[in-house]
């Protein structure tokens, strides 16, 4: 894993979340010396934007007193994770901040884009590959599907006593995406959606998460 420190947090960017930015950047078509450039650029621009977005929840964590909050990317995401409870509102102003962090860091690419572009076709796409990254991933984190924010959004706003409700309308809704995933996405993303389908039905049949499934 790869450790350091920013803003006084305690980031780990797992090995497996290389794997699996490099599989979505097109690994297994960088078959080129400008495709490898592309391809290691999409991996630094994705660490960053999914960053950002768990720097945001983070720093709301912050903002409500925690001061021992790590930063883990890994899988198929990361995760922001605390030591204090957060009370319900609390809990959705944090969920919503990392979304807004990051859809904020694309929309300031965008603007970078309209008014300046990199004649180096490599690095044009790279800053493209970044404010696409940040628009999708800020959004997609927006439906209501645990453990995506809008799931913990949802969550939240339920309560513990409609928990069962809340993983329903997330299984539901994992479904649909998977099936909208295999009629106009590729099979990563069929996958992606079909472990939240998954995950959500091993937490309704009262068994546990699984670890590597969990973000916020």
């Amino acid at each position: 894993m790869i450790r350091f420190r920013f803003l006084d947090f305690p980031i780990f960017i797992h090995w497996f979340f290389w794997v699996n930015c490099a599989l979505l950047g097109g690994a297994l078509e960088a078959n080129s010396p400008a495709r490898m450039q592309a391809l290691f650029g999409w991996l630094l621009v994705a660490a960053v934007s999914v960053l950002i977005h768990e720097l945001g929840h983070a720093l709301v964590m912050r903002h409500y007193g925690d001061r021992q909050v790590g930063i883990v990317l890994y899988a198929f995401g990361g995760l922001a994770r605390g030591t204090r409870w957060l009370s319900r509102w609390e809990d959705v102003a944090v969920s919503f901040a990392g979304p807004v962090f990051q859809f904020a860091a694309g929309l300031a690419m965008h603007v970078l884009l309209s008014v300046w572009q990199p004649s180096w076709p490599v690095g044009y796409y790279v800053l493209l590959s970044f404010r696409d990254i940040s628009f999708f991933w800020a959004l997609l984190n927006l439906l209501p599907i645990v453990p995506l924010d809008g799931g913990h959004i949802v969550s939240a706003l339920f309560g513990p006593s409609k928990r069962q409700a809340a993983l329903k309308l997330s299984l539901g809704c994992s479904v649909i995406m998977s099936l909208l995933a295999f009629q106009f996405l590729g099979l990563i993303s069929v996958l992606f959606f079909g472990l939240f389908a998954w995950n959500n039905y091993k937490e309704l049949r009262g068994e546990s998460q699984v670890p590597w499934m969990e973000t916020r």
